[in-house]
C-alpha cells in the first residue's frame, strides 16, 4: 500500500513538472496559460499549453507574467479612466499595434475653432486633441488611435479664423 502511494506521488509530481506553464495576466483579469517564448518592445510571444503555434499579444493589454518558476514580471500598468476628470490619462497613438487586443469602442471626432485669424494653428490642434481626449474619457476609453488631423487658417488677415479637426478610434480594456 505504501509503495503504491509513493509511486502515485512520484507520477503526480512528474506530471506537474511536465505541464509547468507560465501565466500571462491581462488588464481585463484574464489569465492565459502557456509558455512565454519572447518579450519584445511591443509584444509578448507565447505558445498555448499543448500547442506549437506561436501567438503574439500586445504588451498594452498585459499586466504581468507569472513564470513557471514563480518569478513575476510586471509588464504595463493599467490606465484607469473613471470619469471625464481622467481625460489627461488618455493616450493618443498613431501606431496600430498599440491597440492590439483592446476593445474597440468606436470612432470619435473633435473640432476647435477661433474667430480670430491670428490664432496659431498649433493652438487649435492642441485644443481639438484635448476635446478628443475628454470625449474618450467620458466613454471610459483610455487609448485613441488617431486617424486624421486637419486644419485651416492661422494666417494674418481676414481669413475667417483658425480651425482644426481630429478623428480617431477609441479603445478600452
Amino acid at each position: 500500500m505504501t509503495k503504491s502511494i509513493l509511486v502515485s506521488s512520484v507520477l503526480l509530481f512528474t506530471a506537474n513538472v511536465l505541464i509547468a506553464q507560465d501565466n500571462i495576466v491581462t488588464h481585463k483579469g484574464d489569465t492565459i496559460k502557456g509558455k512565454v517564448k519572447e518579450i519584445t518592445e511591443t509584444n509578448i510571444k507565447f505558445n498555448y499549453t499543448g500547442e506549437d503555434l506561436t501567438n503574439s499579444l500586445s504588451k498594452n493589454v498585459v499586466s504581468e507574467i507569472i513564470f513557471e518558476n514563480g518569478r513575476i514580471q510586471k509588464i504595463t500598468d493599467k490606465i484607469i479612466i473613471s470619469s471625464l476628470e481622467d481625460w489627461e490619462k488618455v493616450q493618443i497613438t498613431n501606431i496600430e499595434s498599440d491597440v492590439e487586443g483592446l476593445t474597440r469602442y468606436g470612432e470619435i471626432m473633435a473640432k476647435a475653432s477661433s474667430g480670430w485669424s491670428t490664432t496659431n494653428q498649433g493652438k487649435m490642434e492642441a485644443k481639438a486633441m484635448e476635446k478628443l481626449k475628454q470625449d474618450a474619457a467620458a466613454k471610459g476609453c483610455h487609448v485613441i488611435l488617431l486617424l486624421t488631423t486637419t486644419g485651416k487658417g492661422g494666417g494674418y488677415g481676414l481669413s475667417g479664423g483658425t480651425k482644426a479637426s481630429v478623428t480617431g478610434v477609441a479603445y478600452k480594456y
